[in-house]
């Protein structure tokens, strides 16, 4: 489920195998197949976190009860997104102790990683994930997996992502009020991250620049891990409030126009044509204004510019520990990511190649969620699979509530 400040939306996948044919062949393992999708207009959830819990309760429970009905099933937990701005990162190193006799097993790799969940975490933050990204044993370093080798010092480089709180306690509050456990929490551009890039981008260096609603978040990934996170509070909401604002027209209107019109380069041939825009307050109004398509241009390009500028201040103050190969391959997604010629100005701005990226991980998927805008959504569902371990199979005498069910239980907990 990704809870946004412009939608929540709703994913549900099954676990199934890919067949060739012959439906005796399994030609490949397990996969996500797409199974269900909901969506309904964020309320009560902003920039800063949950703004009213009544109402964003009735945002998830419709948009949940719609990916239901889609997939004709129950489901009991959901993986639910981080934004990107309310999560803190850090490298640290984690150190195990061996007898130096025997090959590591995974159970030394368990107890290595029961050590990184212990980790001080700032006042405030709550940890979300600890990524390691190389490991050593020790005088060898830039170990890959370190199962099977002999040492007397083990130790892993990590990067660990916590989250505000509040936010978190808050969220998970209003996800349980729904009658829905929390599963876990992946950050925003991580997840998009896991459905977006084929796996020679992620060893070889990229950097996912994901422009959503109202914020902008970069992920740099390396040797297949992650290891940089970013945000800024700037993006389609604000080119459409621009539009508003620019043209004196309403919300409704201006994304509109951005819809149909919004490019960021215009042939001559349609520089001067002319577009109908309805004033403020003139909604009912049969004088109809116009503005030209060259005027709607130049507002967007404006703020795209300015996101762009600032994404790049970023990508240049990322730690010098983070080698530059990530900036070598750029990807752009996210729903304001869809403005025709985004890539071909992203390559001038960055110098480098810069290619349109959609969801690669969930098999059988509609249209819908093809679409950029929805790339962490179908992520979620990666990670989810990538997470599985059966824990469902502990629950199993657990029959899900459907829809009504849970309403019933709220109105008996709530009136």
């Amino acid at each position: 489920m990704d809870v946004g400040t412009e939608k929540i939306s709703c994913a549900i996948g099954s676990l199934a195998y890919d067949l060739d044919g012959d439906e005796k062949k399994r030609v490949q393992g397990p996969q996500i197949f797409f199974a269900g999708f909901g969506q309904r207009a964020s309320k009560g959830v902003n920039i800063h976190g949950v703004s009213e819990m009544e109402v964003l309760e009735d945002a998830i429970l419709n948009a949940v009860y719609a990916a239901e009905e889609a997939a004709k099933r129950n489901i009991k937990d959901v993986y639910v997104n981080i934004p990107a701005h309310l999560t803190q990162a850090s490298r640290v190193r984690v150190k195990l102790s061996l007898s130096g006799q025997t090959p590591i097993q995974p159970l030394h790799m368990r107890k290595l990683f029961s050590l990184s969940q212990n980790l001080s975490v700032p006042k405030n933050q709550i940890l979300v994930h600890v990524l390691p990204f190389s490991y050593s044993l020790d005088e060898m370093t830039n170990i890959a997996d370190p199962i099977g080798m002999i040492g007397r010092e083990l130790s892993a480089e990590c990067y660990v992502i916590t989250a505000v709180q509040t936010y978190v306690q808050n969220l998970t509050h209003c996800i349980g009020r729904c009658n829905l456990d929390v599963a876990g929490f992946v950050a925003d551009s991580y997840a998009a991250g896991m459905a977006c890039l084929v796996s020679d981008e992620a060893e070889l260096g990229a950097t996912l620049i994901d422009i959503g609603g109202k914020s902008t978040q970069m992920a740099c990934f390396l040797g297949g891990n992650l290891v940089w996170l970013g945000a800024l509070p700037m993006g389609g909401f604000h080119i459409t409030t621009d539009l508003a604002r620019c043209l004196s027209t309403t919300l409704s209107q201006a994304e509109r126009l951005k819809t149909l019109y919004g490019s960021l380069f215009l042939g001559n041939q349609h520089s001067a044509e002319q577009v109908p825009v309805t004033q403020v307050g003139e909604e009912n109004s049969l004088n109809m204004g116009y503005v030209s398509r060259q005027l709607i241009v130049d507002i967007i390009k404006a703020r795209v510019d300015e996101i762009l500028d600032e994404v790049l201040v970023q990508l240049q103050s990322v730690p010098h520990h983070v080698d530059r190969v990530v900036f070598q391959k750029i990807l752009l997604t996210g729903g304001a990511a869809q403005l025709q010629g985004l890539a071909d100005l992203a390559e001038e701005r960055f110098d480098t190649k810069v290619r349109f990226a959609q969801q690669l991980c969930v098999l059988g998927a509609d249209s819908i969620l093809q679409s950029p805008a929805f790339s962490t959504c179908a992520g979620l569902l990666q990670y989810a699979f990538q997470n599985y371990t059966g824990r469902s199979l502990q629950k199993r005498d657990q029959k899900p509530l459907n829809f009504w069910q849970r309403v019933s239980l709220w109105l008996n907990e709530h009136i």
